[in-house]
């Protein structure tokens, strides 16, 4: 019996795009995106991945699963 692990996308434009496809936001990815959000060094790519992310939950385009 095998089992299928899935890697965390390794950069923010990586999760964008999984999450965006997939229509919701898992708890683990919301962790990932809240040490981002925590980080002291980030990148205007960055913020604006951010910001996309964010917009889309707010408008109804990304569900917050638990």
């Amino acid at each position: 019996m095998t089992t299928q692990v899935l890697s965390q996308p390794a950069t923010l434009d990586e999760m964008f795009a999984c999450v965006w496809t997939e229509g919701y936001l898992t708890r683990d990815q919301r962790k990932t995106l809240m040490s981002v959000v925590l980080s002291s060094a980030i990148s205007d790519r960055d913020r604006e991945v951010l910001d996309r992310i964010f917009h889309a939950v707010r408008r109804g385009w990304l569900k917050l699963l638990d």
